[in-house]
């Protein structure tokens, strides 16, 4: 009876934002899509689509079961994490139309002493193609950072290469972008985006974290931890002391509709917002959130999400809701039970050595055996087994398609790692 308690529910829910919606229809799939990643404990959030304006999906999507700590509202606001570096996209763009700076200018203009400064232009920075790393080395060893603190700590980076000729996203390099806002501005960068952007937007609902000690409709964040939810901690929350926005899914839309329309920016420099296929794509994360925020000039889709739970397979998700909007193959999220295979230690062996994510070199870890058993080390020395269940693939939870996959290099007579984590194929560099 509860079973079915549950399902008519659902199913009233569903009729009763959408009317009776067609099995084969844009508002149907994705509304199944979504709501079996909510079933399956595999995301919790506000999420609204649209497709040259017409709205196709505005729902809100509790997980059920849990704290009601958990639970949000259409009006709850979250911390975007990276998200917010539209924002900044935007507030630099808006500086050049007022003639304030020129995407051509170097970064040793606003920093004097900035090594390499005289090599990086604003605008590799916004493309992230200055050659700065994707996160500040010792970050993990302050509290909290506050904006001239990144900058010097910023100093200390070594190019990861010529910049210009390559692209490697950097955390590093839109914080850069920060202190030339606030450079570059009259009352500061938290003033200039207040006044240019969310005033001028009537995006009231969106603010800094720190600019503020409450926060009505706070949507609390958490992350699964070996299958339990903890609370993002206050600590973690506020370490960040810029760009630590909050918004709500109906500002993010707003924000996205309004681009283009030349009123706050005019448009040919709006376009810079975009990279050369036409898509503006942003996503966000830290403990507890996570965010996404597309906006395609050639379909017209916009597909914005925010989240206050981690335990969501990011990169599959975005991917397989994309593939709807466009009418491509996909599948429903559904259950997965993976399992364990024996493997000989000869094998096991192959895959032993010392990785670095080529996104942040700095992160460091180990494959190592013990035994006949196969264990990640990550960068404190804590040990995880890992499981097999085909000859290179390896899996922590046999729950979740996250894992471990070992490729063969023919090259170097080695084995190469991709790690996959909440869905995200995270790229590795082997350093022995």
């Amino acid at each position: 009876m509860k079973t079915i308690s549950t399902i008519l529910c659902i199913l009233l829910t569903s009729v009763g934002l959408f009317g009776q919606v067609k099995k084969d229809s844009l508002t149907y799939k994705v509304d199944e899509y979504f709501t079996a990643l909510t079933n399956l404990k595999n995301f919790n959030g506000n999420v609204i689509i649209s497709k040259y304006g017409q709205i196709i999906l505005d729902k809100t999507y509790n997980i059920t079961g849990e704290t009601d700590s958990l639970k949000v509202t259409k009006d709850s606001k979250f911390i975007i994490a990276s998200v917010s570096k539209v924002f900044i996209k935007f507030s630099i763009l808006k500086l050049a139309e007022l003639k304030k700076l020129h995407l051509t200018d170097k970064l040793n203009k606003f920093i004097p002493d900035f090594p390499n400064g005289e090599k990086i232009t604003i605008e590799q920075l916004m493309h992230h193609q200055s050659g700065l790393p994707r996160e500040l080395t010792n970050k993990d060893a302050y509290d909290s950072l506050s904006l001239s603190k990144v900058v010097d700590l910023a100093k200390l980076e070594k190019l990861q290469f010529e910049p210009g000729s390559e692209t490697l996203y950097s955390n590093v390099g839109y914080f850069l972008l920060h202190y030339i806002i606030d450079k570059s501005s009259s009352n500061g960068y938290l003033a200039f985006i207040q006044n240019e952007i969310f005033n001028k937007m009537k995006l009231n609902n969106t603010l800094e974290l720190n600019s503020t000690t409450s926060v009505p409709k706070f949507a609390m964040g958490f992350d699964n931890e070996n299958g339990k939810l903890m609370s993002t901690s206050i600590k973690k929350l506020k370490k960040a002391e810029t760009g630590n926005y909050l918004s709500t899914i109906a500002d993010l839309y707003s924000f996205s509709q309004q681009i283009l329309l030349g009123k706050v920016l005019k448009k040919p420099l709006a376009l810079e917002m975009f990279g050369k296929d036409s898509v503006l794509t942003q996503s966000g994360g830290r403990s507890g959130y996570r965010s996404y925020f597309y906006k395609n000039l050639k379909t017209g889709i916009t597909f914005i999400f925010i989240s206050n739970y981690t335990d969501i397979p990011f990169q599959e998700a975005t991917a397989d809701i994309i593939n709807i909007l466009d009418k491509k193959p996909y599948e429903v999220p559904h259950k997965i039970n993976r399992v364990e295979i024996q493997l000989s230690t000869e094998i096991l062996k192959k895959y032993t050595g010392k990785f670095a994510l080529e996104a942040d070199l700095t992160n460091i870890f180990s494959i190592e055996l013990i035994g006949n058993k196969l264990f990640f080390v990550d960068p404190n020395g804590k040990k995880s087994e890992l499981h097999p269940d085909s000859e290179n693939t390896f899996f922590e939870s046999p729950t979740t398609k996250d894992g471990f996959i070992f490729m063969s290099n023919k090259e170097t007579n080695q084995y190469d790692l991709i790690l996959i984590d909440t869905g995200i194929k995270l790229k590795t560099k082997r350093l022995k």
